[in-house]
C-alpha cells in the first residue's frame, strides 16, 4: 500500500511541476491528463495510468520551447548521457573540441518506420567582446529514426579550434529543430591556453 501512495504522490508531482512549467492555455490539458493518471492509478489502472501521464507529458512536451539542456564539452560521447566530460574548460591552441547538449521540446515528423528526430547546428566562436571570429561554413545536421517518439536525444559537434591566441573565449551554438522551426541558442565559455 506504500508503494501506491508513492507512485500515486509521483504522479501529482509530476502533474504539478508539468502545469506549473507550461502556459495556461496548455496548463489545463497538461494538468486533466495527469490528474486522470492519478484517479486511474488510484482505481488500480497502472496501465491506463500510465497512458495518461505519457498524453500529458506529450502535450506538456509540444507547447514547450526548445531547450538544451546539460551542455558541456566532452572528450568523448557514445550516446544519451553516455559520455566523458572535459576537464575544466581550457584548451591547447587547434585542439579538437567536442559539445555534447541533449534538446528538449523538439517535435518528430510521422515517416514509414516510426518517427524522425531531426535538427541543424551552426556554432561561432567569440573574442570577451563579443566579436565572431569564425563560424561554421555550413549547419551540420543530425537525425534519427526509431519506432516510438523517443524524447531521448543528444546532439555531439566535434571540430577543430582555429589558431586563437591565449584567452577566454565563447562558443556559441544555434540548434534548430527542423520539425518545429524551433532553434535555441547555447553559450560556452572556454580558454586557449598559452
Amino acid at each position: 500500500m506504500k508503494d501506491r501512495a508513492s507512485r500515486i504522490s509521483g504522479i501529482a508531482m509530476a502533474g504539478a511541476l508539468l502545469f506549473a512549467a507550461c502556459g495556461a492555455a496548455v496548463a489545463g490539458e497538461v494538468a486533466d491528463k495527469a490528474g486522470e493518471a492519478e484517479a486511474l492509478l488510484q482505481a488500480g489502472k497502472p496501465a491506463e495510468a500510465q497512458q495518461a501521464l505519457d498524453a500529458a507529458v506529450e502535450a506538456f512536451w509540444k507547447s514547450a520551447p526548445l531547450t538544451l539542456k546539460n551542455a558541456r564539452f566532452v572528450d568523448d560521447a557514445k550516446g544519451f548521457g553516455d559520455y566523458t566530460a572535459h576537464a575544466g574548460k581550457s584548451f591547447a591552441p587547434s585542439a579538437n573540441l567536442q559539445v555534447y547538449v541533449e534538446p528538449q521540446g523538439f517535435g518528430w515528423t510521422e515517416v514509414a518506420d516510426g518517427y524522425k528526430i531531426a535538427f541543424s547546428s551552426e556554432i561561432e566562436i567569440r573574442n570577451a567582446s563579443g566579436q565572431i571570429l569564425t563560424k561554421s561554413a555550413t549547419p551540420a545536421l543530425f537525425e534519427k529514426v526509431g519506432r516510438n517518439k523517443n524524447r531521448e536525444f543528444q546532439i555531439t559537434v566535434g571540430f577543430q579550434l582555429p589558431a586563437l591566441k591565449a584567452g577566454d573565449y565563447v562558443l556559441v551554438l544555434h540548434v534548430t529543430d527542423t520539425t518545429t522551426g524551433r532553434s535555441a541558442p547555447l553559450e560556452l565559455p572556454f580558454s586557449v591556453s598559452g
